[in-house]
């Protein structure tokens, strides 16, 4: 939820799962931007990417006999801040507990291959958004590709076709909201 009381309520069941070996995934699309209006003494936010460190930092600290979990952070490509996202891994210190990927839509890969404008907005799925922006889609699928040659992140899932491909497709009362890292037991290898 996007207030401090969720993001911790979401850090500790993070720490409540990966204490059980638990890989988890987490989308933070639901965060609003930086510099947006809150109700508390701050102001303003930090944004969604801010809190990327905390989630990452609980993940590596919480071991269960020596083996830490893992976490896979996703953020949609229609949230303003998903060019941020992009390049965060390109500093190789930073979101070092977490593996990204970022939610790509047929609309804006359309834009892309037809190399044009794109909205980002948030909330993202508002029908009257806080925030709205035309991006030039190929410069951020740039961007992104740019950044994951250079440090094999972010990851690329484009949402509609697992939603497609998914069992969610099926069930409508259910939906998908990000991706679980898969984590091995690789104590059967002799």
């Amino acid at each position: 939820y996007d207030s401090y009381g969720g993001i911790m309520f979401a850090d500790q069941q993070l720490a409540q799962l990966m204490k059980r070996r638990c890989g988890v995934g987490a989308d933070i699309s639901s965060l609003r931007p930086s510099n947006m209006a809150v109700s508390n003494a701050a102001g303003t936010t930090t944004g969604a990417i801010s809190f990327m460190e905390r989630f990452s930092n609980t993940t590596r600290e919480v071991a269960q006999s020596g083996r830490r979990g893992a976490l896979m952070l996703t953020i949609d490509v229609k949230h303003p801040e998903a060019e941020h996202f992009a390049k965060i891994k390109q500093d190789l210190k930073k979101v070092t507990g977490a593996n990204i990927s970022i939610r790509l839509s047929d609309e804006f890969m359309k834009a892309v291959k037809d190399d044009k404008m794109f909205t980002q907005q948030w909330p993202i799925d508002s029908n009257n958004p806080s925030i709205k922006q035309e991006i030039k889609a190929k410069d951020l699928w740039n961007v992104i590709v740019t950044c994951a040659r250079n440090s094999a992140e972010p990851g690329l899932i484009f949402w509609d076709k697992q939603h497609t491909y998914s069992t969610s497709s099926l069930y409508p009362q259910y939906k998908n909201i990000s991706t679980n890292p898969c984590i091995t037991d690789d104590s059967w290898i002799m």
